[in-house]
């Protein structure tokens, strides 16, 4: 019998209609939230890593009469809250001129030092006395911001017409010099030869002739491998150090590679002596550094130990002109701190130098500040400095924000690489090089107390010589801050400066590079580059890479029983490679 009742039918088509419904419901639903669904690539895994959140949330900082002033939930600010600090460090560095004001390598290294007037000598004729205004020039250790104060008053208010002439004199003059490390990074190098050449007087490095348009035609290749290694060949690199670092290399005869030498044999014979064969040894106990002060000139030092308000700054500069040929952007909306000074040029082909002299640009510096035994390492870089956020990206948890397009949820501390499709049949996500990246907004905790401190709050007044308050500090980002070897699950923390480190970025560890810095004695003679700061891995350029993660203690002593010294620290610095032995000891004349 066939029955005439529809609801089969009727419940079937019902069901269809529910479930179509369904489906647009949660079609309409995925759609709402699409634009927050995203896949990772395997850099986006790599640098989850590299982007972490540096500054503990209760990180806050003020500045309050002439002092920055901390939360006080924070005990110590410089590894709490690394980012932060290391903006701490921007505002207090700019704060006091250190382009100007801070020693440079031949101030804090002369290149013909006499001995200290506490070990001998006459007083003003042939040895340097810590804070005398008359000791021999070229000889002794200078810091300008005190014996060169009138100059450097005089080029602060200068017009830009007599500027110029002003910037020009040796006693402000600012010589970048090429890095040593770079020429030094090849296998066939005779070290002693480059590192004198790299330790000329200043005064040689002013002789030098103008460089040529056909020298300056030949700085910028038709093809290269990194814009930021064509600046890192061409910049002007300076690096300074404020008064508390220069006093303490003066005042304990590290100002000359013999009072470095001393300090090595103290130590190596403290752990081990030989006398007629029998070795004798004051291990486990080590010797109490004595540093010297103006009350106490006598140092009795056994290790190469920094103050903690120490710090020094790798600036890089380049020539107006360099930027032009590199077709760099530049426009008033973010303008670049302008300084005239000069670029030692190797001249290709020859053993030669030339100066290229005149207007710089600054595009990044680097900031190093001994708050914690292993310093603090930070980078900032111009908004314009292409590729500054390539390989590694940019991290900063407390200044600027993230312009990225970010997921709802997520801190917007960190600037991805840029990324492109390599185009293969199989195609593969790969970097992006040498692009601009957007101009990161400014969070409102950084822009107040930028304010209060009076960094960049006008207009530049000179191209010859920076200002605290020139609009074009408000251009550089931090790129990122470094205070442990690893993080605390054990991976290599990265950090480099996109001209410093170019061509060996996806390596590049300021701490650890800078933890090989030290002196090996050979035959008598001071060897500050037994550690070299490339090892024999190659970057993807082909480029040599420098070395990361935790040191290896064989660097430094060999493991024999008894064990022996072979290369002392130098306290993170590279820049005991100008350090020349005393070449005057003034005694018996």
């Amino acid at each position: 019998m066939i029955s005439n009742n529809p609801q089969p039918t009727v419940n079937k088509m019902t069901n269809k209609l529910q479930y179509r419904t369904l489906f647009f419901l949660i079609l309409a639903v995925f759609n709402v939230f699409a634009d927050d669904l995203r896949t990772a690539n395997q850099i986006d895994y790599t640098n989850y890593f590299l982007a972490d959140i540096r500054d503990a949330e209760e990180c806050s900082m003020d500045y309050v009469d002439g002092k920055f002033v901390f939360s006080d939930l924070i005990s110590n600010p410089s590894i709490t809250c690394p980012d932060m600090f290391s903006w701490k460090l921007f505002m207090q560095s700019i704060d006091d001129r250190f382009w100007s004001r801070w020693a440079d390598e031949f101030q804090n290294w002369p290149s013909e030092p006499y001995q200290l007037c506490s070990e001998g000598g006459t007083p003003g004729v042939n040895c340097c006395q810590p804070g005398a205004s008359n000791n021999p020039k070229g000889h002794c250790p200078v810091f300008p911001g005190n014996q060169h104060k009138a100059q450097l008053l005089k080029l602060d208010k200068a017009s830009n017409k007599t500027g110029e002439a002003q910037a020009l004199k040796e006693e402000v003059i600012r010589v970048g010099i090429p890095s040593i490390v770079e020429h030094a990074a090849g296998f066939n190098v005779d070290l002693n030869a480059l590192s004198n050449r790299f330790k000329a007087s200043k005064s040689i490095s002013m002789a030098l002739p103008e460089c040529s348009q056909s020298v300056i035609d030949t700085l910028v290749p038709k093809t290269y491998e990194s814009i930021g290694r064509v600046i890192r060949q061409t910049n002007a690199e300076v690096t300074v150090r404020d008064e508390v670092f220069h006093n303490y290399l003066f005042e304990n005869n590290l100002y000359n590679a013999t009072g470095v030498m001393n300090v090595f044999n103290r130590n190596a014979k403290n752990l081990k002596m030989t006398i007629e064969g029998v070795n004798f040894s004051n291990a486990p106990y080590h010797i109490k550094n004595r540093s010297a002060n103006r009350k106490n000139p006598n140092a009795h030092l056994a290790s190469v130990d920094l103050p903690s308000k120490s710090i020094m700054i790798k600036s890089n500069w380049i020539h107006k002109n360099l930027a032009k040929m590199l077709n760099m952007k530049v426009d008033s909306a973010n303008p670049y701190i302008s300084k005239t000074l000069q670029t030692t040029i190797n001249i290709p082909g020859t053993d030669h130098q030339c100066a290229w002299r005149g207007e710089h640009y600054l595009v990044a510096f680097h900031i190093s500040s001994k708050d914690i035994p292993q310093w603090v390492w930070t980078t900032f870089e111009h908004v314009y400095l292409p590729g500054r956020c390539d390989i590694t990206g940019c991290n900063d948890s407390y200044g600027y924000k993230s312009p990225d397009k970010l997921p709802k949820g997520v801190f917007d501390n960190f600037v991805t690489p840029h990324q492109k499709s390599d185009h293969l049949n199989n195609p593969s996500i790969v970097f992006n090089r040498d692009l601009l990246y957007k101009v990161e907004q400014a969070r409102s905790q950084l822009t107040d107390i930028l304010k209060k401190v009076g960094i960049g709050t006008g207009e530049s007044t000179s191209v010859h010589e920076p200002d605290a308050h020139d609009k074009g500090w408000l251009s550089y980002r931090l790129k990122g801050s470094q205070v442990e070897f690893t993080d605390l699950m054990g991976r290599r923390t990265l950090l480099g400066n996109s001209v410093t480190e170019a061509g060996f970025m996806d390596g590049s560890s300021c701490v650890t590079c800078h933890a090989r810095a030290g002196i090996n004695i050979s035959d008598g003679k001071p060897n500050f580059f037994k550690l070299s700061v490339f090892d024999l891995r190659l970057s993807d350029y082909g480029y040599a890479k420098s070395v990361d993660g935790i040191p290896n203690q064989d660097w430094f002593h060999n493991s024999d029983m008894p064990p022996s010294l072979d290369v002392l620290q130098t306290d993170f610095i590279w820049g005991f490679l100008f350090a020349k032995e005393i070449v005057h000891t003034g005694k018996g004349e």
